[in-house]
This record gives structure tokens, C-alpha cells and sequence, in this order.
């Protein structure tokens, strides 16, 4: 089974919430694994890996680079959803990402993310051993815990923040649904609210 396939209940819900009343789409770090169900008038990939060949299925335009550079040359304030899908457990610094995300979106605007779940039962399962031979993969920085998830996003400048489970993945089958505080992702939906200023870095 393809990584698409496994995937397909995370991709579905993300993109649940991210096509609602919105017209340009940018998902951040598309490149290993787009997301066939997104729908909007215009969606774009941003990955520093990305090539003109990513041009296809429901992505009408890429850039090769990294969010805050290509808002940099296209200005702020211009998404009206961003997706970014087991992104920010990568990076050294995940809350100057969300702020870049926040600046990059329109007024009620909305983020919607999935990461990694350090309580899912595979990774307490692991912990109990503290086995180092396991992980998600080395690429990986840091998992964060749900209720920080919330604040980490808060930090960043986003309101009426939300999870749900992104399921739990089971051989041959892929993820199905379970319950959130024990899931294998975490997807978080925020928004940015109408009159808030953009956070202090």
C-alpha cells in the first residue's frame, strides 16, 4: 500500500476543513505527499523540493522554497487556508513557523495542520522501553504533546483552535478512525481571527 493510500483518512480530513469558503489554498511541504483531495480555485505547493513537474492533479502552481520567502515576493495576508501535514515536528523552530503561517493568511483565515502524537499508543508502547531503535523517522525533531500543540499555536497569533484525531493506522488496512487523545496524528484547525494583530516575534 502507498503512502497515499495509508493516508487517506488524515488527507480527507484536512482537507475537510481546509476547502470550506476558500478560494487560494497553499500547502506547505506537499511534496512527499500531496493531498488529491483539496479543492479551491487555486492551490499552490510550497516545498523547498518542489519542481514545475508537481504541476498536476489539483496543484495549478508550485515554488520551490520555504512559506516566509515566497510571502517575501508575494506579499502577506493572501491564503485563505493553509495545510501543512506532518510538517512542524521537522523544525527546530515550529512556533516562528505557525507565525509566518498566521502573517500568510487573510483575516479569518485558517491553518490546519497534522503532526505526530506523543501519547498515541504506539509511542507510550515505545516509552515504556525508551526504545531508540524506533521512531517516526530520524528526519524528525520533536513531538508535541496535544494540549501544547494548543499552545504553541495560541503563541503564534491563531483563535478558536481545535483537534481531532487523525486516526491510527492498522497493517494493510491504513489509518481508521480513533479516538483523540489516543491517535497516531493530531490535526489542529485554527483561525486567524479578523482584528488581531500580527504576533510579536
Amino acid at each position: 500500500m502507498n503512502i497515499r493510500n495509508r493516508e487517506n483518512l488524515r488527507f480527507k480530513r484536512i482537507a475537510r476543513h481546509a476547502n470550506v469558503g476558500a478560494e487560494f489554498i497553499c500547502d506547505v511541504g506537499f511534496k512527499q505527499c500531496p493531498n488529491p483531495y483539496l479543492k479551491a480555485k487555486r492551490i499552490i505547493g510550497v516545498d523547498p523540493n518542489a519542481t514545475e513537474d508537481d504541476v498536476n492533479g489539483n496543484y495549478s502552481e508550485v515554488y520551490c522554497g520555504v512559506l516566509s520567502d515566497y510571502t517575501k515576493i508575494k506579499g502577506r495576508e493572501i491564503f485563505d487556508a493553509i495545510t501543512a501535514g506532518e510538517i512542524i515536528e521537522h523544525l527546530e523552530d515550529p512556533i516562528n513557523f505557525l507565525r509566518d503561517c498566521h502573517s500568510a493568511l487573510k483575516p479569518n483565515g485558517k491553518i490546519i495542520l497534522s503532526t505526530p502524537n506523543p501519547n498515541s499508543l504506539i509511542e507510550q508502547f515505545l516509552t515504556i522501553f525508551l526504545s531508540r531503535k524506533y521512531f517516526y523517522t530520524e528526519e524528525h525533531v520533536l513531538l508535541i504533546p496535544q494540549r501544547w500543540l494548543i499552545r504553541i499555536m495560541e503563541l503564534a497569533g491563531f483563535t478558536d483552535i481545535k483537534l481531532v484525531s487523525g486516526g491510527f493506522p492498522v497493517p494493510v488496512i491504513g489509518l481508521i478512525p480513533f479516538p483523540r487523545p489516543w491517535c497516531y496524528q493530531t490535526i489542529a484547525i485554527g483561525k486567524k481571527a479578523m482584528d488581531k494583530k500580527e504576533p510579536t516575534q
